[in-house]
């Protein structure tokens, strides 16, 4: 809040405390405003802010219009606490990281920055061992254990990794579509799906569209949504690709889980597990097969997760009513 041009430290006349949650994951940004009371009083997407993946400047730049928008829309311009998940990072952000990324950008009282995986290891709200894996454009995992000490599995990126992930189904999906198109692979409803995707006459078009640019990542990993659709038209191939990418990536998520307990409890997020029910199904059967068997989508959203640190981090406990209020939130994220 903004009194006589000062910022109040977020608190108004009823003494309200205000959070910023921010998960910053490798396609898009997702900001939250919530209150105290976890009353969500706007949200927001921008662009990334993997400062790996597009430098820090660009980063910023794209922090700053997400912290502009929510301000915007909440007339919030100073909060509490602001904590980002952040996909450059594997841990905790140290000092310099953090100054480097949010210094004349994020304007709060406490601010930090861990992965994009550490929020939504928050998101599960557990005291004990946990686990989250996510498959949306890329793929990793995190689990932690009794004694709160964390271990990460994946992110090794698009060129030596993210198996079982989005942009992993569709660059396979593509080249299948091609492999049929060409006669050297069986018939796939991809090939008509590619063309329709990238709006083109002809596969050979493929070959500017891809190279001349280039391509970025994220217009790749879209065309995982044509795939999956194919999968549940009942194309074959598609369905093939679906499910080798979820014994993929299970098999990664099960050589961390190998050092924790069966009863551990695991939070799946993500566009892969969200909206593709042959991927979620078989990726879930792996893990109960090796007996992993309490495992489901995430009840609240990795920026919820962020939410959660934040208020955290200043000291306030997540209490009944909190977690009340934010799942109206999260309702509605599941459904998307």
């Amino acid at each position: 809040m903004v009194i006589n041009g000062k910022p109040t430290a977020g608190v108004d006349m009823n003494n309200k405390k205000y959070f910023l949650g921010v998960d910053g994951g490798g396609t898009k940004t997702t900001a939250v405003v919530s209150d105290s009371s976890g009353r969500v009083l706007c949200a927001c997407e921008g662009e990334s802010i993997n400062y790996y993946a597009i430098g820090l400047e660009k980063a910023r730049s794209n922090m700053k219009k997400v912290f502009a928008s929510v301000s915007e829309k909440c007339g919030i311009v100073f909060f509490d606490g602001a904590f980002i998940g952040m996909s450059a990072l594997n841990s905790r952000a140290d000092e310099k990281e953090l100054r480097a990324f949010t210094g004349g950008v994020v304007n709060a009282a406490k601010t930090d920055m861990a992965s994009d995986l550490y929020v939504a290891l928050e998101a599960l709200l557990e005291k004990g061992e946990c686990a989250v894996a996510i498959s949306g454009t890329g793929s990793m995992s995190i689990a932690r254990d009794k004694k709160g000490k964390t271990s990460c599995i994946g992110g090794w990126g698009h060129i030596l990794g993210d198996e079982g992930s989005g942009y992993s189904i569709a660059l396979e999906a593509i080249r299948a579509a091609i492999r049929a198109y060409e006669g050297s692979a069986p018939k796939t409803e991809l090939t008509n799906a590619v063309l329709e995707h990238y709006k083109i006459n002809k596969p050979q078009e493929l070959i500017d569209l891809f190279y001349n640019k280039p391509i970025e990542k994220k217009e790749i990993a879209a065309f995982a949504i044509p795939a999956r659709l194919c999968a549940q038209n009942g194309d074959e191939i598609a369905a093939q690709i679906i499910l080798k990418n979820a014994d993929d990536f299970s098999k990664t998520v099960l050589a961390l889980l190998c050092r924790y307990s069966n009863g551990i409890r695991i939070g799946l997020w993500g566009g892969i597990f969200q909206h593709c029910p042959q991927y979620l199904n078989r990726f879930s059967k792996n893990l109960a097969d090796k007996g992993y068997t309490n495992v489901g989508l995430l009840q609240y959203p990795p920026e919820i997760g962020a939410i959660f640190a934040a208020m955290k981090l200043c000291g306030l406990e997540i209490s009944e009513c909190i977690q009340t209020n934010l799942k109206q939130y999260a309702e509605g994220r599941r459904n998307e």
